[in-house]
């Protein structure tokens, strides 16, 4: 993390606990503060998804970032809501700051189909290590992508000759809704056209 920029840190087991009530900036005394804090935790108890991840999204970002959650586990939802669907629906339905989240599974003992949705469903990444896989490099391409997406709320817009937009000259588009892309992303778009009138595909979305 740069100088400046806000973070927490938030640990579940069979409760949930956070470093501050808050996201606090980051400088040499929070920095030494949240490392201590780091160096405390201890790994015992179940495993409360849920709790943890509604408590990251309904915090309050500071102003002027993107807001995000890097959410890590090693295990599957085995305290309080265990329900997968209940738990995927949080990024949807509870989830009033439009955090991405982007999750990081560590081993065998993970719901991959949960922590890909969560991430999908976002806006966020998913990865996962596996036992004897390089660590370093996985870490690596999280922290790329947590630098922001170079385009986010990508939209496809259809213009005729005249730079108007053009309606239904495109049918069945997969995806849906386009993802955010990050440095080094292609965009795939499937889909049909009608017509032979001359068009353009502009791709628009948010820089910065």
């Amino acid at each position: 993390m740069k100088p400046g920029e806000a973070f927490n840190i938030i640990t579940y087991s069979d409760t949930v606990d956070r470093f501050s009530e808050t996201p606090i900036k980051k400088d040499k005394d929070t920095e030494k503060a949240a490392m201590q804090y780091i160096h405390a935790i201890t790994a015992n108890g179940g495993t409360n998804l849920h709790d943890a991840l509604q408590t990251a999204l309904m915090q309050k970002p500071a102003e002027g970032f993107l807001p995000l959650v890097l959410f890590l586990t090693d295990g599957l939802p085995t305290v309080g809501q265990t329900d997968e669907l209940s738990i995927r629906n949080l990024v949807t339905q509870a989830n009033p700051h439009h955090r991405r989240v982007f999750t990081f599974g560590v081993g065998f003992d993970v719901n991959a189909p949960l922590l890909e949705g969560l991430a999908d469903k976002s806006r966020g990444r998913a990865e996962f290590v596996l036992p004897l896989e390089d660590v370093e490099v996985k870490v690596g391409k999280v922290f790329a992508s947590l630098n922001g997406p170079v385009l986010a709320c990508p939209k496809l817009a259809v213009l005729d000759a005249k730079g108007q937009l053009a309606q239904g000259r495109v049918q069945d588009l997969l995806p849906g809704e386009l993802p955010d892309l990050y440095a080094a992303d292609q965009l795939i778009v499937l889909g049909r056209y009608i017509g032979n009138d001359p068009m353009t595909l502009a791709v628009q979305g948010l820089q910065g």
